[in-house]
């Protein structure tokens, strides 16, 4: 079986997708903003824009794929992956390095905006639609071959299981 990256805009539904992937498929899951999570939530501050703030210092300060090598070592534990939270160039090149197989999450910007809302007690800033890390997920979903369209809200996900079924039959 191959390790799989997922790449997306925020509130596309990479976690849900990477979930699937773990009960049918026996993936472990690991997520590159894991470790910024538990940084911010540390000293308090766990908005998107700080944690998206606080990603990207970490890069400058410790080289772009700072956040890559971290996940990557924590990798070798574990059978087979999904990354279920790729958003940058660097872990593109990175990961298909690595022979990952990339795989992009595609929804419509209202629907993603619903679905980040839900998740938190803050309102959302639109203009974090804008941030780096989105336009460069946009990038690399343009790279990946693999495209699955998953703007549904409801509950009820076997249109989408369904689709990750038959887009990676005979892949994993």
């Amino acid at each position: 079986m191959q390790n799989i990256i997922l790449f997306g805009q925020m509130g596309s539904g990479k976690s849900t997708i990477a979930r699937y992937l773990g009960q049918k498929y026996d993936y472990a899951i690991l997520s590159l903003g894991a470790k910024i999570h538990s940084e911010c939530k540390l000293h308090g501050n766990e908005t998107r824009e700080e944690m998206q703030q606080y990603g990207q210092m970490m890069r400058k300060i410790f080289g772009e794929n700072t956040w890559c090598n971290y996940l990557y070592l924590k990798s070798k534990n574990y059978k087979k992956i999904v990354i279920d939270d790729a958003r940058q160039l660097n872990e593109y090149n990175y990961f298909m390095n690595k022979n990952f197989l990339p795989i992009a999450i595609i929804a419509d910007d209202e629907i993603r905006l619903e679905r980040l809302q839900k998740r938190v007690d803050y309102k959302i800033n639109p203009d974090s639609f804008n941030h780096e890390t989105e336009i460069n997920a946009r990038k690399c979903i343009e790279m990946c071959e693999i495209k699955i369209y998953n703007n549904s809200m409801s509950e009820d996900l076997l249109d989408l299981y369904d689709e990750i079924d038959n887009k990676l039959k005979g892949v994993i």
